[in-house]
């Protein structure tokens, strides 16, 4: 199957050859390999900031054209289906999609009936590759090896895609993955550690965005309750080893995931996140449009 879909269908080998072209393009070794003459269509059907315009600014910086494609504004309001959307484009002469959209699997779905590659920015609860490449990016940046790291990712592990995504990537390389939060915002069956305590042997904390809607939905009692018992505050950060890394996928809730004070702690790698995301995301560009073999995954 063309495309990018979920992380847990690339082997760790081609991980490692899009990590190795991400540090390429940020190192500015990779000008040979561009997308000049191609055109990147973006469709994203829940609201973005990072991933949508990181991709914007991949696609450009690799030389490509971007198309993109406002739900609100097109034919998808006059009933137009969402294979008729992507052969549309695809006959136009784009050589991408890149898709965001509430339904999970979505792009796997849409593959089966285009022929040019689909990157999966982030589909329902399921998968989001491109933000779990970036922190995969900005680990290794930091850390020698993902052989027994400890990633502690801490939230609502129950409607994020970036957990599933990232635990199983990580697992995949080598680290070691657990779980913390409330029960109400776990999967179940899912073994969690008890928190803060559980920060003392943690060298990377995924801290995940707290859904707002979680408490109108009864699954929280408060916001600042959720700060007070699963945030990392002043005193909890003071728990965590001073080699650790804090990552946070976005956009942070200040006073709910975390502190303001620890944004800006030197352990904070989050706007090195984004600073990688356009990175990550041209290696997944090139890599879809121009090393389909890379990618190639059995149906």
């Amino acid at each position: 199957m063309l495309g990018i879909h979920a992380i847990s269908e690339i082997s760790v080998k081609e991980i490692e050859r899009l990590l190795d072209l991400a540090d390429e393009y940020k190192a500015g070794k990779g000008t040979r390999k561009n997308l000049n003459g191609k055109t990147v269509a973006l469709f994203f059907s829940e609201n973005s900031t990072r991933t949508k315009m990181s991709f914007t600014l991949a696609a450009q910086k690799l030389g490509a054209n971007v198309l993109d494609l406002n739900e609100d504004t097109s034919s998808i309001n006059k009933g137009e289906s969402l294979i008729d959307t992507a052969k549309t484009l695809e006959a136009m002469g784009a050589d991408c999609l890149v898709i965001r959209h509430k339904e999970s699997g979505i792009t796997r779905y849409l593959q089966k009936h285009i022929n040019i590659p689909i990157i999966n920015a982030g589909d329902g609860w399921s998968q989001h590759p491109s933000q779990c490449l970036l922190d995969l990016m900005t680990i290794r940046e930091y850390k020698s090896s993902f052989t027994n790291l400890n990633v502690l990712i801490a939230g609502d592990i129950l409607h994020s895609r970036v957990a599933r995504s990232d635990a199983e990537a990580l697992r995949k390389l080598g680290a070691t993955v657990s779980f913390a939060g409330p029960k109400t915002l776990m999967p179940p069956e899912t073994k969690t550690t008890l928190w803060p305590e559980c920060l003392k042997d943690t060298d990377v904390l995924i801290l995940l965005r707290l859904q707002k809607e979680r408490q109108e939905q009864g699954l929280l009692s408060s916001l600042n309750e959720y700060h007070n018992l699963y945030g990392l505050t002043e005193e909890n950060l003071e728990l965590l080893p001073k080699d650790s890394l804090i990552l946070h996928p976005g956009p942070v809730n200040r006073g709910v995931e975390l502190a303001d004070s620890v944004l800006e702690n030197p352990r904070s790698k989050i706007h090195e996140q984004v600073k990688n995301g356009v990175f990550a995301r041209m290696a997944m560009l090139y890599t879809a449009v121009e090393g389909r073999k890379i990618v190639e995954i059995s149906a």
